[in-house]
């Protein structure tokens, strides 16, 4: 009866069905394993090995920026959309610690609690802690605390990011990584605690949601004579962006380039010697391009970072391009909503209906 029912079916529903189910499959489920197979794979090459993957700008959307009727299912796909990619990106990092670099919502700093702690409930669930040895960082952007534009940063909003992300100021995996937060936002930076005599020494990486060196001022100044950082992480600009450039040469202004943006090197993977940069002086920084559509921009993924003995090791783990998806998934409503026009008629049937032909009578009116 069934193999009836779909041999009766009209040819477009018979090419249209299998299309949207094809898309369907390959959108939500295919993409995602083409673009892991596209991944570098980073490997460990000696015992002091850490993998680092990097959150920038999930913002994850609330309810009241965007008060339009499809809110609910924009809220829906964005949140689907995150926690896939970040499990997959998850799954083949295998990280030791996870680095989330602000903006972690998009209406926290504006939020009430009970919305703060309803979006905090989101948060966790898209992106989950994968193992109880995984380590999770988190500091704030100016979507969190404010800071963004003339909005003032508000203290209370600092002390709620605190208190739900457990931020910290500094965290320490021996011997390896001396990881800092450093917040360009409010201008504060942790206790420069005096260096241990013990040799080695941790190598220092500087976590901020803005980017340290694109400015030449007091605060990138402090920064660098307080620290001495090897590597710097940002995020904020929504694109894949890196410097390498000499302390004195900062006045003249960091020039950034973009990174692993071309087809042509979109997986490659850069590597640096830190005992070099140290030796020489010279600063590295890169900023982590977002993992959201929602923002706008059509290049999305995690950054991917691996301490390896003195060597860095950076790719980006771009994933789909879910824009182009979802103009598929519209351009797929247009010959759906011509159907849906003529079956309409064909539901009201007779003469509710203005496309179908209407008995009238034109006989002469009798005369009086």
């Amino acid at each position: 009866m069934m193999k009836r029912s779909i041999c009766r079916l009209p040819l477009f529903w018979k090419i249209y069905l299998p299309t949207l189910a094809t898309l369907i499959v390959y959108n939500e489920y295919l993409i995602h394993i083409y673009h892991s197979f596209q991944w570098a794979e980073l490997q460990c090459e000696t015992d002091s090995c850490i993998k680092m993957l990097l959150v920038a700008d999930p913002q994850i959307l609330g309810n009241t920026f965007d008060t339009k009727l499809y809110w609910p299912l924009a809220n829906f796909d964005s949140d689907r959309h995150l926690k896939r990619t970040y499990k997959s990106v998850v799954q083949h990092a295998a990280p030791d610690v996870i680095c989330f670099l602000g903006d972690l919502m998009d209406e926290g700093s504006v939020a009430n609690d009970d919305q703060f702690a309803a979006y905090f409930t989101r948060f966790v669930n898209i992106f989950s802690q994968p193992t109880a040895n995984t380590i999770m960082f988190y500091i704030p952007g100016d979507n969190d605390i404010g800071g963004e534009g003339l909005e003032t940063i508000k203290s209370d909003r600092v002390l709620r990011f605190k208190q739900y992300f457990n931020e910290q100021d500094e965290l320490t995996i021996d011997p390896m990584l001396r990881i800092l937060n450093v917040n360009r936002i409010s201008m504060t930076l942790p206790t420069n605690s005096a260096p241990s005599t013990e040799e080695p020494q941790p190598y220092t990486v500087l976590l901020s949601h803005m980017p340290i060196l694109r400015w030449s001022d007091p605060f990138t100044y402090k920064v660098i004579d307080d620290f001495q950082p090897n590597v710097i992480f940002s995020a904020h600009e929504h694109k894949s962006r890196h410097v390498k450039t000499h302390r004195n040469q900062l006045a003249q202004g960091a020039p950034f380039e973009p990174l692993n943006t071309e087809r042509s090197n979109r997986h490659e993977v850069v590597e640096f010697d830190l005992n070099y940069l140290k030796d020489t002086r010279e600063l590295l920084e890169f900023i982590v391009p977002t993992c959201s559509y929602r923002m706008g921009e059509m290049k999305i993924g995690y950054g991917y970072a691996m301490f390896d003995g003195d060597k860095l090791r950076y790719t980006v783990l771009w994933t789909s391009q879910r824009f182009y998806q979802l103009a598929v998934y519209s351009m797929m409503l247009i010959p759906l909503k011509l159907v849906c026009g003529q079956l309409w008629c064909g539901v009201l049937k007779r003469y509710w209906c203005c496309c179908r032909k209407r008995n009238r009578n034109y006989l002469p009116l009798p005369l009086a």
